[in-house]
């Protein structure tokens, strides 16, 4: 396994994103800015357009030495040798994820708001796990709030990074950096952003501050 202490700081996920050239531009922008770790997730691209856009950000990401983590799709991260896949409630199962991707990938599962979700997938192989939305989100408007304590209880049986997902802004960060996360996924506060450059810096440097303070 590579070192998975690289599950810290700022994660950056993209938006679903129809126009080739601009959503490689953005991730461009973003990795500019500071961002080493990269999920590609399209939940509403059609099966042969999402395979151009994984090859053209892997591209973009061994450019820049960046790590990418491929949503719900454990065989294009295989083909493409990314860095790992994500996993969500109604994707493939952790265990075919592992027999496709094999012992040195990485799988990060989300947890939403469930501790008991955690304690189940945390005897599972995997490396990483998500909570979330910590606040109000527009990709997912209907997501349930997970509590801030899930935090410091998950910390209790599991030794995985945590990484903290949902509505994260520049105003709101420092609540989740109080609360011991290392590592934030973002999506909107980054690819919605008049400047994507300048404002992944921003939430880099917040949390390069947080993780030494």
């Amino acid at each position: 396994m590579e070192d998975l202490t690289i599950i810290k700081g700022l994660y950056a996920i993209t938006p679903d994103q129809k126009d080739n050239d601009l959503l490689t531009y953005q991730v461009e922008q973003a990795i500019k800015g500071g961002v080493k770790l990269i999920q590609y997730r399209a939940k509403s691209i059609a099966i042969e357009q999402k395979k151009l856009q994984a090859i053209a950000i892997k591209d973009l990401c061994d450019k820049y030495s960046v790590r990418l983590i491929v949503n719900d799709d454990a065989k294009l991260a295989s083909n493409l040798d990314a860095f790992g896949v994500h996993l969500g409630k109604q994707d493939e199962n952790i265990d075919n994820a592992r027999k496709i991707l094999g012992p040195d990938k990485c799988i990060g599962v989300s947890c939403y708001d469930s501790i008991t979700r955690a304690k189940k997938l945390c005897k599972k192989p995997i490396n990483y796990i998500a909570f979330g939305a910590f606040f109000p989100t527009t990709t997912k408007p209907n997501a349930p709030i997970a509590a801030l304590d899930l935090i410091s209880k998950a910390r209790k049986f599991c030794n995985l990074p945590i990484v903290a997902i949902g509505g994260i802004t520049l105003d709101n960060i420092s609540i989740l950096l109080d609360n011991n996360i290392k590592a934030v996924a973002l999506i909107s506060s980054i690819f919605k952003a008049d400047n994507i450059e300048i404002t992944t810096r921003e939430f880099c440097n917040i949390l390069e501050r947080g993780m030494h303070e």
